[in-house]
């Protein structure tokens, strides 16, 4: 989901970011990018419990024959 915001002040800012943090789940972890240059900041939640090394193990422990 995106929302795009143009031409706005601070603390209408400040009320998004903490609005969106508040409705995030506790120890969810972050992916935080501001980029200065171009003038933007993307937030972005990773999903901690689903790396690429736990979903390959997942998929080999089902694909095992069974006996």
């Amino acid at each position: 989901m995106s929302i795009e915001y143009t031409g706005i002040n601070k603390q209408t800012a400040e009320g998004e970011v903490k609005n969106f943090l508040e409705s995030c789940p506790d120890g969810a972890i972050f992916k935080m990018v501001i980029n200065s240059k171009r003038g933007y900041l993307r937030i972005k939640i990773k999903n901690p419990g689903k790396g690429r090394i736990k979903k390959l193990i997942g998929k080999l422990r089902r694909k095992k024959p069974a006996p």
